[in-house]
């Protein structure tokens, strides 16, 4: 890895131990609300699988979640507290790990839930298989409905899929595919003496936006083999009021800050001819999402000469421009394919049009 793209990243210091709990399942909490808290906790406690920790990442929260969890350490001699001072995301997810003492680790983030059987099921596998990392399928939740998501996975349809050398680095390329679904922190069970040894921790320079993204592209730099189940433990809850689903000029520089060292990150990479023709691809519905959900989603109070002129200054940057140019337009749908026409011929007023057209109908889904 160059200098530019390892500057960043954070050493924690990880000892790798013989004794300890099967799996740490890491939980960062931060304004959750009380009923999804309880609910997150309550899932990780309840599972088949006896042999756990549960590390609640109470991150600075001014509510009442410290004490929350505090309540929950209480119970169950399993459950441990870590306080910290907010920290953001990364943040929360490594003063986790840096006190976790699985032989491996689980992240769930403090509003999801997941089955009850679900470290019980990825645990027997990965073992029994020898891989160092459990993928499963995610339900995203609406609170009113439910999503299974689809993974476009070689063999997707079996119940259980081993990748082995060179289909770990097809993996790798996955991330970058933006409909894959596997460019995240959580759904997973990771090694630790995998992670320890290789000393990838989330980078807390970058917080919100493709954190997760950039984590996984280098923990499947260094995997040699991976499983995944076809089953859906996870429950992601949808949150249409999320940043990401929102404009905010600071948000926006994260994003692209984060594609910056994935772009450094690629450069760097063994598999850098496979990776290279996606990452365009991938910035692509980052640079459409930012217009329709960001400065032109009709909840930006700003004026439309304002959003004009935001929108025009985060197209100006090197690396949106060089996106922009790529003919490599695989997966994205009619949709998002006249949004980019439309962002390439600076057609502003049609954009703004799109985001009112958008924000009607999820109001109507």
């Amino acid at each position: 890895m160059n200098e530019s793209a390892e500057k960043h990243v954070n050493h924690v210091n990880i000892d790798e131990t013989s004794d300890g709990p099967a799996v740490s399942i890491i939980v960062p909490v931060y304004k959750v609300p009380e009923q999804y808290l309880r609910k997150c906790a309550e899932s990780c406690i309840g599972q088949t699988l006896r042999n756990i920790e549960i590390l609640l990442v109470d991150d600075g929260s001014p509510d009442q979640c410290g004490s929350i969890c505090d309540e929950y350490a209480a119970k169950d001699s399993r459950v441990r507290v870590i306080h910290k001072e907010n920290g953001g995301l990364c943040s929360a997810r490594n003063a986790g790990f840096a006190a976790a003492r699985g032989e491996w680790i689980m992240f769930v983030d403090g509003d999801d839930w997941i089955d009850a059987d679900m470290c019980e099921q990825m645990l027997e596998p990965g073992v029994r298989e020898n891989v160092d990392l459990v993928m499963c399928g995610i339900t995203r939740e609406y609170g009113h409905s439910s999503q299974e998501y689809k993974f476009y996975l070689r063999d997707y349809a079996a119940c259980k899929k081993v990748y082995t050398g060179k289909e770990c680095k097809w993996l790798q390329q996955q991330l970058l595919v933006y409909n894959c679904n596997i460019a995240v922190a959580y759904s997973k069970l990771i090694r630790r003496k995998l992670l320890a040894d290789h000393q990838i921790v989330h980078d807390e320079a970058l917080r919100q936006g493709a954190e997760g993204l950039e984590f996984n592209i280098r923990l499947f730099e260094q995997i040699e083999s991976a499983l995944f189940i076809n089953r859906p433990f996870y429950h992601y809850l949808y949150n249409e009021n999320s940043i990401s689903s929102s404009h905010s000029e600071e948000n926006h520089r994260f994003v692209i800050r984060c594609f910056e060292k994935i772009r450094d990150l690629i450069e760097a990479s063994s598999n850098r001819d496979r990776l290279v023709p996606w990452f365009d691809n991938r910035l692509l519905y980052v640079i459409i999402t930012t217009a329709i959900s960001g400065y032109f989603n009709p909840d930006n109070p700003a004026p439309f000469s304002e959003k004009k002129k935001g929108y025009a200054a985060y197209l100006q940057q090197p690396i949106v421009q060089q996106a922009l140019k790529t003919e490599n337009l695989r997966g994205l749908s009619r949709q998002r394919r006249i949004v980019l026409f439309l962002i390439r011929h600076r057609q502003f007023r049609a954009l703004d049009a799109m985001g009112r057209a958008r924000k009607w109908q999820k109001e109507h889904l």
